[in-house]
């Protein structure tokens, strides 16, 4: 049996790096900018990086079939903001998913597990 070659490189569809996009604004949006927290902008540090790529594409490949186009972005935010148990998300409000498929995504999403955001960054934080 001949091995077979792996490429190093992964290049994403244009609707997985606007999901994956997504997703990263959000932690970004959640996660920076605040007292305590580095200053928005701040780059994340590849292994988050990459962890957080590999965990999108794996739930942009459940949820891909049940939605449009116009929901990737919304998608992305959203998976962030479920997993990590923001008080919104999936379930919350009328953003165009399907009635039929909000309490799986919402379920798969909360399977994932919350995560820390780590960034690569020197920075103090502001203290009293």
């Amino acid at each position: 049996m001949a091995a077979k070659t792996i490429n190093r490189e992964l290049t994403m569809t244009t609707e997985e790096f606007v999901f994956v996009s997504a997703y990263l604004d959000a932690v970004d949006f959640t996660e920076t900018g605040e007292i305590d927290q580095p200053p928005k902008g701040t780059e994340f540090d590849d292994d988050f990086l990459r962890e957080s790529i590999i965990d999108c594409l794996a739930f942009f490949s459940r949820i891909r079939p049940y939605i449009g186009d116009h929901l990737l972005r919304a998608a992305g935010t959203d998976f962030w903001y479920t997993r990590q148990g923001h008080g919104t998300g999936f379930w919350d409000g009328d953003r165009g998913y399907p009635d039929h498929m909000k309490d799986a995504f919402t379920m798969w999403a909360t399977a994932a597990g919350s995560v820390d955001a780590w960034y690569e960054f020197d920075y103090e934080p502001f203290t009293d």
